[in-house]
């Protein structure tokens, strides 16, 4: 690997976000990173997606779920759409013979959060009173947003020694404040 480039199994769980200029002191700073809730959840629930789909169908051929069959299938339509959006996008990466970055995961990603968004709102509503449904929601939504907020340093730039920016490096693999790949 050198700095730039990245392997397909790493992106969903943005192991090596990439830097995109100079990192010294005078330099803005960019860091193609994105928000980790949304990424490493978005992540989970397309990875797992295969194994409640084939624990959903066992279900429902042996009889032992509690939906109407309209209701399952309306469930199932919806996520295999999202899921499949995400596979298309995604999986084709791993079959390529040329240089990958992790922006290529971009297109999957956003059918990702979208998935992530759909099995947070249908779990849930299926298992949880309205007001309790409510509260996951603004939490999952507050939780969103604190990554955005956290991280928007580094992806609209920062101007200023990394030193000063304080948390960043959330995974060992992170090149916040140093560049395992340097030269």
């Amino acid at each position: 690997h050198n700095v730039l480039e990245s392997d397909p199994w790493s992106w969903p769980f943005m192991v090596y976000p990439m830097r995109m200029v100079g990192w010294d002191d005078s330099s803005i700073k960019y860091l193609e990173i994105g928000n980790p809730f949304l990424w490493w959840g978005s992540a989970t629930v397309c990875l797992l997606f295969p194994l409640q789909l084939f624990y959903w169908l066992v279900c429902w051929q042996r009889k032992c779920m509690s939906w109407r069959s309209t209701e399952f299938r309306e469930y199932i339509d919806g996520a295999m759409i999202l899921w499949g959006g995400w596979a298309l996008h995604y999986l084709p990466f791993f079959a390529m013979g040329r240089v990958t970055y992790i922006h290529h995961y971009l297109p999957a990603l956003y059918f990702g959060i979208l998935f992530l968004a759909y099995q947070i709102y249908n779990v849930s509503s299926w298992y949880l009173s309205e007001r309790s449904l409510r509260r996951v929601l603004f939490t999952c939504a507050t939780t969103a947003l604190f990554g955005f907020w956290w991280f928007s340093p580094l992806t609209y730039g920062w101007n200023k020694p990394i030193a000063d920016l304080k948390g960043m490096q959330w995974a060992s693999s992170w090149p916040v404040y140093k560049d395992q790949f340097e030269l």
